[in-house]
């Protein structure tokens, strides 16, 4: 009966989450031994009592992901011929589709056990860019303007999101009989955005000779770019490290003075705040169910903002451009764009403040330990980027000896079945040092089913024991 309680668990997560495709780390869950694993699951019990995570050791995360398409769907490739097919690019294409990137540094992090709790404290330096663009920009270049006349092109959902800043981040978890909770309380300080969201940016095709009407209510916000404004931007104030000694106490504090850069890199100007919390319950002595959230918080933009916004309607019917050359005149590609903007109200504002909400991400899973070493799960994963993006994931771990563990994962994201992943943990001496890859199979073998990547590396430094070891042991 047990089993058939877990079997029918394990089939509504994958149903949930049939179609569906997401951006998120998809096999790191399954390294629950590995530090990292707070930042989505903060209910995470360790294996070592003791975690230290340093600049020069610690993880670096790299993420790129576009759900826009798939590529094989109307790209052929047979021999040295290319067919291209752009009705199913148009098909296959959302109103608002996804571009995005992220990169994320651990700093520092130092994880303790204290009687029944794990405490700690983390830094991380996060990188992340979101683009998003309309269907209507791909199908007038693709099947071509002539399929919109008589309606009207629609670019509102065009858009950027891109985010430079650093978090301080202070967790707790411990258990209560079968129940484990676990929660982080990270500050938040901004270093640099930008941020397009337009309210309307539209485009009529009104006959057949193409006559052109616009509409357009947008609003560039950016916050920690250098210049005066965002038409003089000035990126020498960056200054350069040619010839910077530092020596002593007093030179480094002389050169964080002094120096852009550093300056930049260490203030605290934009404030925000983050929670993230998990609750595990542990069935019976073999499965176990969590459930968790992250990243649900903002960050409050005031340094150095500046503002360009977009406003009014216009109508271009054309120009007959041989007339215009036959009467003397000059007609230029530069002289036709400066008309065209000429109609649109522009204004620039400085010193304001406005919020950006970060991307909060949901886990939902259920592990089964098979063997004394072994363990299966299913994770349905989701994160709100303007939209919800759910991903399902299966896995396995497997430890080997007391120094190695493995984790394989198949996933279903990003409109593709390919996802392939893999966990490797390796552990001499104190040095635990990890490689974790969400997607190896098409940029390797099948470029042409390619839609994300996912890739972690790191070392962390572990002591102490407090629990069994998930490895078999020496022979």
């Amino acid at each position: 009966m047990k089993a058939v309680k877990r079997i029918v668990v394990i089939i509504l997560l994958i149903a949930g989450s049939l179609g569906t495709q997401a951006q998120s780390e998809l096999t790191l869950p399954f390294m629950n031994d590995v530090f990292q694993n707070t930042y989505l699951n903060p209910a995470t019990q360790f294996e070592h009592s003791v975690s230290l995570g340093l600049p020069i050791l610690s993880s670096l995360q790299l993420q790129v992901i576009h759900n826009g398409f798939v590529p094989y769907s109307f790209l052929k490739i047979d021999g040295n011929t290319i067919s291209f097919s752009p009705d199913k690019l148009d098909r296959q294409l959302r109103e608002r589709n996804l571009l995005f990137a992220n990169a994320n540094i651990d700093l520092f992090h130092l994880k303790l056990r204290v009687q029944n709790w794990d405490v700690w404290y983390g830094i991380r330096q996060r990188q992340e860019l979101s683009l998003y663009y309309p269907k209507a920009m791909i199908s007038a270049l693709v099947p071509g303007i002539a399929t919109y006349v008589g309606s009207t092109m629609d670019f509102t959902p065009l858009g950027v999101n891109g985010s430079m800043y650093r978090e301080h981040t202070l967790g707790a978890a411990t258990q209560f009989g079968k129940w484990t909770f676990g929660g982080r309380m990270s500050l938040l300080h901004g270093l640099t955005n930008v941020n397009l969201n337009p309210e309307k940016l539209e485009v009529s095709v009104e006959d057949d000779m193409y006559a052109l009407s616009g509409s357009s209510d947008a609003t560039l916000k950016t916050s920690g770019l250098p210049g005066d404004s965002l038409t003089n931007m000035d990126f020498s104030q960056f200054g350069d490290f040619d010839g910077v000694s530092i020596g002593s106490f007093a030179d480094l504090r002389n050169f964080l003075q002094t120096n852009y850069t550093a300056n930049y890199l260490t203030r605290f100007r934009n404030p925000g705040f983050a929670l993230s919390g998990a609750v595990s319950y542990k069935y019976d002595s073999r499965t176990t169910f969590t459930f968790a959230f992250s990243d649900l918080g903002f960050i409050s933009w005031s340094d150095s903002t500046k503002a360009f916004s977009v406003e009014g309607q216009y109508e271009f019917n054309g120009l007959d451009m041989l007339s215009e050359a036959l009467a003397g005149n000059q007609v230029s590609a530069d002289t036709l764009l400066k008309d065209f903007a000429s109609n649109f109200s522009t204004k620039e504002d400085y010193e304001f403040s406005y919020r950006t909400w970060l991307h909060p991400k949901f886990y939902l899973s259920a592990s089964y330990q098979v063997a004394r070493r072994t363990y299966v799960g299913a994770n349905l994963y989701g994160v709100v980027n303007r939209r919800f993006y759910p991903a399902l994931t299966v896995g396995v771990t497997q430890g080997l000896g007391r120094v190695f563990n493995l984790a394989l994962s198949a996933s279903m994201n990003q409109r593709t079945l390919t996802n392939i992943g893999f966990g490797l943990m390796i552990k001499p001496g104190p040095f635990q040092i990890y490689l974790l890859a969400d997607n190896i199979y098409a940029p390797l073998v099948d470029p042409l089913t390619f839609t994300n990547m996912n890739f972690r590396f790191g070392v962390n430094m572990v002591f102490g024991r407090v629990k069994t070891p998930q490895g078999l042991p020496y022979r």
